[in-house]
């Protein structure tokens, strides 16, 4: 399948966000009850090959005192022939504007680089909220979609068991 061919490419272990199973992780998270098929973008070039695949996924952040759903965007990737072309932004731009759609307060992602914070997403920490995965607090980023949404909200972000493979969650 063209999209397993395209996150292979863009994620080699070499990379900063890869721990070498994003490709198994996709189809996981296809089988999460909570999966949408409109949270899965494809992005094709002019000839309709797969140039860049995204997902996002439904999570849930809680604390003591309440919880409540926000997505988190888990997989994109962009062919090593098209990236740095605004192709991974327009796909982040696409799922912003869905998950807005449908509700959602915020969209998180985890990232160690600096695509994220360049699409106005801030350290999560920022808001009281913090992921459940063993990474730099400032790798843990977030986008409020509406003003206010996370006002007084805060607590742990936990992504469904789908998820994990080889990625291990804090003690």
């Amino acid at each position: 399948m063209a999209v397993r061919g395209i996150i292979a490419d863009s994620y080699k272990n070499d990379m900063p966000n890869t721990d070498g199973d994003e490709v198994d992780m996709v189809d996981r998270l296809r089988s999460y009850s909570e999966y949408r098929d409109n949270f899965e973008v494809v992005a094709k070039d002019q000839d309709h090959q797969v140039i860049g695949h995204a997902l996002m996924i439904p999570i849930q952040v809680s604390s003591p005192w309440h919880s409540f759903d926000i997505v988190s965007i888990v997989e994109i990737s962009v062919g090593s022939d098209y990236q740095d072309q605004g192709i991974g932004q327009a796909m982040v731009t696409e799922l912003e504007t869905r998950a807005q759609l449908a509700g959602y307060p915020a969209v998180s992602a985890i990232d160690n680089s600096d695509f994220f914070f360049k699409n106005n997403y801030v350290p999560a920490d920022n808001f009281d909220i913090y992921s459940s995965l063993s990474v730099d607090l400032n790798a843990n980023m977030i986008k409020p979609l509406f003003d206010g949404s996370l006002f007084n909200k805060g607590g742990k972000v936990y992504y469904p068991e789908e998820f994990f493979g080889v990625r291990n969650t804090e003690a």
